[in-house]
C-alpha cells in the first residue's frame, strides 16, 4: 500500500538549498541526453519526466532485488524475534551481491557502508569490504574510444603510450597510466569515467528517492517512535555523490590544493599537475 501510494507522487530531486554540500551552480552544462554535468535539481527532474518508462523499468529490477532480501530479513525476525549472529555473514553475502548486480551507485553504497561500524556488525562490513577492491574494470578500448571522443582526436595525437589494462578501477571510473605527447616523456594518469554512468546514476537516485519514501512510509507506520528522516538522509548522499560524477571540479580542487600546498611550502607530500587541455 505504501509503495502503490508513493508511486502515484511525483517525486521531487533533492533541493541544493536544503543540502549543506558546497555547489558551483553557475552555467550548468547537460550532455547529449539532457542529463546536467553538475548537479542541477531543475535538469534532473525535466530527465526524470522524459525517461518515465525507463525509470520504471529500473525501479522494478530494485524490487526485483530488494523484496526477497527483505522477506528474508523479515521472516528471520520474525522467527528469532531478532537477526542472530549466525544469519549476518548470509545477508551481508547476500546484500553484496545485490549491489554488485545493480550497479555504480549501489556498489558506491555498500562501499560507503563498509566503513559504518557504527551502523552493521564486523561480519557485515568484512563482506561489504570486498565492494572496495573487487570492482570489475570495463573494456579498455571502450575507454580509448572515450578518450578519444573528449579530446576531439585519435589518442596517438596526445600520448605515445598508455598501459592495455586499468591501474586501477573503482564504481565510476577507472584509471590508466600513460606518457603525453610533449617530446618529454612526461607519465600521467588519465581517469575515465564509466560509459553511460551518469545516466544510470540518474535513474539510480529516482529509484533510491522512491525507495527512502517507502521505507519512511513504513516507518512511520510501524515504528512511529523512530524520528530519522530517511529522505533527508538520502537526499544529502545523493547530491554529493552526484558532484563526485563531475570530474572538472576534481580537477579544481586538485589544481587548487597543489597550489596551496606549493605556495605554503609543505614538504613531503605531492599533488599531481592538472594538464587543463587533456580535461
Amino acid at each position: 500500500a505504501v509503495n502503490a501510494a508513493v508511486s502515484m507522487k511525483t517525486l521531487s530531486a533533492p533541493d541544493v538549498n536544503k543540502s549543506y554540500i558546497s555547489l558551483d551552480t553557475s552555467n550548468v552544462e547537460t550532455d547529449e541526453d539532457g542529463l546536467p554535468l553538475r548537479y542541477d535539481k531543475d535538469k534532473i527532474e525535466m530527465y526524470w519526466k522524459k525517461e518515465r518508462g525507463a525509470l520504471n523499468q529500473r525501479w522494478a529490477y530494485f524490487v526485483g532485488k530488494a523484496v526477497p532480501f527483505l522477506t528474508r530479513l523479515v521472516t528471520l525476525f520474525i522467527a528469532d524475534g531478532k537477526i542472530e549472529d549466525r544469519h549476518v555473514p548470509g545477508l551481508a553475502k547476500q546484500a553484496r551481491e545485490d549491489m554488485q548486480d545493480l550497479g555504480p551507485t549501489f556498489i558506491k553504497l555498500g562501499q560507503m557502508m563498509s566503513v559504518r561500524p557504527d551502523v552493521l556488525p564486523k561480519p557485515a562490513l568484512d563482506e561489504l569490504a570486498v565492494l572496495q577492491d573487487s570492482v570489475i574494470p570495463f573494456d579498455t578500448q571502450v575507454a580509448i574510444q572515450q578518450i578519444e571522443k573528449e579530446l576531439n582526436g585519435p589518442l596517438g595525437q596526445f600520448f605515445t603510450s598508455i598501459s592495455e589494462k586499468p591501474v586501477a578501477a573503482a564504481s565510476l571510473a577507472q584509471v590508466y597510466l600513460a606518457t603525453l605527447n610533449d617530446g618529454k616523456d612526461t607519465k600521467v594518469a588519465v581517469k575515465v569515467q564509466r560509459p553511460d554512468v551518469l545516466s544510470t546514476v540518474s535513474k539510480d537516485l529516482y529509484v533510491l528517492r522512491r525507495a527512502a519514501e517507502v521505507f519512511q512510509g513504513l516507518a512511520e507506520r510501524f515504528i512511529p517512535q523512530q524520528r530519522t528522516n530517511y529522505v533527508a538522509l538520502l537526499n544529502e548522499w545523493a547530491i554529493g555523490f552526484y558532484t563526485e560524477l563531475d570530474f572538472m571540479n576534481e580537477a579544481n580542487n586538485q589544481q587548487r590544493l597543489r597550489d596551496i600546498l606549493i605556495d605554503n611550502e609543505v614538504p613531503y607530500i605531492t599533488v599531481p599537475k592538472v594538464y587543463r587541455d587533456l580535461c
